[in-house]
């Protein structure tokens, strides 16, 4: 009994060196870590107490919500391999800072499987996010409608209210795929490749899959291929304002704002939500 009131008084005088803002954080993060849930979500960092979280993780917490645009207070994050390359996700966090949804690379091509798919998806959905896969498109490897079954078999989509409708991921090639911006096709060509993959996802999940894209991508590459404007659309534009959008659409359902850096440790890809919560629920099912 002695050490536990010690603790306490040692936690009320940490707390009260911290700003609003990060006893804000704290209070929430308390929470997060002692809830069933995350302790059997996350056995590493388990019934953790708030002391051991410390400032850093509640400077990290007040810099998130400080770099969210303003206007767009539902924020959320997107994760792939290069995630874990150095620090790997610590889901405390991103709940205390709001990121209330998470999108995971699943597939990509028409044989990888990201490794921590499976893994960050569980977490994501022990936390209580809104959770959804992706894919990264591979037009220069041809067989659209293969790519796209790949996807589906790993996508865990399920019809329920916290899991996302999927988006699909075109935009440059990463370096070390040999092909030029727009993957060695013509206009023409990657209009038809785009048509063919989306397709088959739509016809997977029963409704229109989101589109991530870059302005500067789609309308050089497609030739302002304005006919997928009733897609919801996830815009990569790393600007104080929204960007521009491609031809055709005329609003966003998503837009990703800033990149992340896996070298440094709570950098990830940051994302603010259209219409904030009822945004959010448009892009689960039941579709609106």
């Amino acid at each position: 009994m002695r050490s536990l009131t010690a603790a306490r008084r040692r936690a009320r005088r940490w707390l009260a060196d911290l700003t609003p803002q990060q006893r804000k954080a704290a209070v929430i993060a308390t929470i997060v870590v002692t809830s069933p849930a995350w302790a059997v979500a996350a056995a590493p960092v388990g019934r953790a107490p708030l002391l051991r979280l410390g400032p850093p993780v509640l400077d990290a917490v007040a810099a998130i919500e400080a770099a969210r645009p303003a206007g767009f207070p539902v924020g959320g994050i997107d994760l792939s391999s290069h995630d874990h390359r150095t620090f790997g996700v610590h889901w405390p966090t991103e709940v205390a800072a709001g990121s209330r949804f998470v999108y995971i690379k699943a597939t990509e091509g028409r044989t990888y499987v990201n490794p921590h798919f499976a893994a960050d998806y569980a977490a994501a959905r022990a936390t209580g996010r809104y959770v959804g896969a992706y894919v990264y498109a591979r037009p220069d490897l041809g067989d659209p409608v293969g790519q796209a079954e790949h996807f589906l078999r790993h996508a865990r989509f399920t019809r329920d209210q916290r899991t996302l409708v999927p988006f699909v991921d075109l935009e440059w090639p990463y370096a070390g795929v040999k092909a030029n911006d727009c993957y060695n096709l013509t206009p023409e060509q990657l209009r038809a490749w785009i048509a063919a993959f989306i397709g088959r996802i739509e016809a997977g999940v029963g409704r229109k899959p989101m589109i991530y894209t870059n302005t500067n991508w789609w309308n050089p590459c497609t030739g302002n291929d304005a006919s997928y404007a009733t897609y919801p659309l996830n815009i990569a534009g790393y600007t104080k304002r929204p960007p521009k959008l491609p031809a055709g659409w005329t609003t966003f359902a998503i837009w990703q704002y800033q990149p992340g850096d896996p070298g440094r440790r709570h950098s990830h890809d940051r994302d603010v939500v259209q219409g904030g919560e009822a945004g959010l629920r448009a892009l689960a099912w039941p579709p609106p």
